[in-house]
């Protein structure tokens, strides 16, 4: 039988992780993602719900920052 648990970030749902038999580790939990934002973590395996409710968070927030960083200003010629 499979446990699963939602996995949210600030009140966003972002997928679900399920648990699965892992070689020589007892179980680990599979990532399902349901949201674009974090569907690059689509099946990846994390050692428990937590951890792939933290990892999701570092995705979204790194998909919020604009690429190089912080953004900077326009200088007019």
């Amino acid at each position: 039988m499979h446990t699963s648990r939602p996995i949210e970030v600030q009140g966003r749902f972002l997928g679900v992780a399920v648990t699965q038999p892992a070689a020589n580790r007892g179980s680990s939990w599979r990532f399902i993602a349901t949201d674009p934002a974090v569907e690059d973590l689509d099946g990846f395996t994390f050692p428990s719900p937590e951890e792939a409710r933290r990892i999701a968070g570092l995705v979204m927030q790194h998909g919020r920052e604009p690429a190089g960083g912080a953004a900077r200003p326009t200088v007019a010629p």
